[in-house]
């Protein structure tokens, strides 16, 4: 019979978790992970984590996010899974990416990144720094050309903002680095860069098209 399944949730701050192998896990704020498998070989996640795996090619490792099934092929990788997109980067090794909707597999090396998108059933993989994934630790988040929807849900779960913003503006795309230690004022930074109008207040927040 196998183990009942470990369940991992955070509130707003991040928990390490070590697997029985050596491998660990580190879970993002305002996030979960589901553990299941008598070698702890199938997860679940909903938000964000890093994941630095001990490689065991007779027991690969299969992480459900958002639609994708994400396989290891070792050794170090990043998920951000909000809604129906999927980012995941890998710094070390590699890993393969597939889902229902995508023609065939997708292996990612280091330093590729993939964001897929459920909703129209589509991915792209493009060229990471390795050195930014996984900066969420360290109280910055970098992009480089996402929509303003992947940022805006990061800055929800990681600076614990509350802010909306109408769909014209989801795909717009942005470059540049966030420091999260002030959630507040990262969204000010990140609605001057953008061009963008920020309505409300702490609390409910709302980026805005700026009056014509």
């Amino acid at each position: 019979m196998s183990p009942a399944p470990e369940v991992y949730e955070t509130a707003a701050g991040t928990q390490k978790i070590a697997l029985d192998d050596g491998s660990t896990i580190i879970l993002a704020p305002r996030s979960s992970l589901t553990v299941e498998g008598r070698d702890q070989d199938h997860m679940a996640l909903s938000g964000g984590a890093l994941f630095d795996i001990r490689h065991d090619p007779n027991r690969p490792l299969t992480i459900t996010a958002g639609g994708l099934q994400i396989s290891d092929i070792g050794t170090r990788f990043d998920i951000q899974a909000q809604d129906q997109r999927v980012r995941v980067a890998v710094t070390e090794g590699k890993v393969e990416v597939s889902s229902e909707s995508l023609s065939a597999p997708v292996h990612l090396a280091a330093g590729n990144g993939l964001l897929y998108d459920a909703a129209a059933g589509t991915a792209s993989v493009a060229a990471v720094r390795t050195q930014d994934v996984g900066e969420w630790q360290n109280g910055r988040l970098s992009y480089d050309d996402a929509p303003l929807a992947l940022v805006v849900a990061d800055l929800r779960r990681y600076a614990g903002v509350k802010v909306d913003m109408p769909d014209a503006l989801r795909d717009r795309r942005f470059s540049g680095t966030l420091v999260i230690g002030d959630g507040d004022a990262a969204l000010r930074d990140l609605a001057q860069v953008m061009g963008l109008r920020l309505g409300g207040s702490a609390g409910a927040w709302r980026l805005e098209q700026p009056a014509s």
